[in-house]
């Protein structure tokens, strides 16, 4: 397998991760916009705001690695 194949895989790959994550960012955040607005402010509705966090820390890290997955097939 050439190295721009390999590169294209990898990316696809990781937008499949970014489409499930981005996919349960937005379930996660409207279960927590009902608790809010039922004003059922518990454990629960806090853990689900740091898994929201979580959530876009780990959409960061992986857009950045398609950027440089794409930076790497620009130099080819």
């Amino acid at each position: 397998m050439s190295k721009l194949d390999e590169l294209k895989e990898r990316i696809a790959y990781l937008k499949g991760f970014l489409t499930i994550a981005f996919g349960l960012l937005v379930l996660i955040s409207g279960g927590l916009i009902n608790l809010y607005m039922k004003d059922d402010i518990t454990i629960i509705f806090w853990l689900g705001c740091t898994l929201v966090f979580i959530i876009l820390f780990v959409l960061l890290k992986v857009m950045l690695k398609i950027e440089s997955y794409l930076k790497q097939i620009g130099e080819l």
